[in-house]
């Protein structure tokens, strides 16, 4: 399979396609505005399309862009960070935290799961001997906007795979 090219005023543009490598500006922003992430040409995002390493739906939007064209999606908490599950709101005893820690409510906590693997979480409540952390992704739940930008397209060796 060839790579796609369109030729424009002579000019070859190389077209996104999966298994390529892309360097990308993306800003995310919430529906009322709020921006939550936003990066700049010293600090593009790369990794190969299709791999599922960003967020797939953006992935395959991608598919078809040609370096420095932009588009703007909106993901639903199912595409973007998940659905806020309640199980994942737990109560934890404040005597397995450091003493030698200010937290409070806000602060952000890592704890071992039973995996091994650290997990993060958010302090919702304080109480008397126990605190109250949410280890969802702080914007689960949440609607989110993404803008992209393709700042460089490098074409697989195995275009479609």
């Amino acid at each position: 399979m060839r790579s796609m090219k369109t030729q424009i005023f002579g000019i070859y543009m190389e077209i996104v396609e999966k298994g390529d490598k892309v360097h990308i500006l993306c800003e995310a922003k919430l529906e009322d505005g709020t921006v939550c992430y936003k990066n700049n040409e010293e600090k593009l995002l790369e990794f190969i399309v299709g791999e599922g390493k960003f967020f797939p739906a953006i992935e395959n939007e991608m598919q078809g862009m040609k370096k420095g064209e932009s588009k703007t999606m909106t993901l639903d908490p199912k595409q973007a960070f998940g659905q806020h599950k309640k199980d994942l709101v737990v109560e934890a005893p404040k005597d397995e935290f450091r003493s030698d820690s200010t937290l409070n409510v806000g602060s952000r906590v890592e704890l071992e799961a039973k995996s091994g693997e650290p997990v993060q979480g958010t302090i919702l409540e304080i109480k008397d001997d126990v605190f109250t952390i949410d280890f969802n992704h702080p914007l689960a739940g949440r609607t989110v906007i993404f803008s992209v930008t393709i700042m460089s397209v490098e074409k697989s060796q195995n275009p479609g795979k």
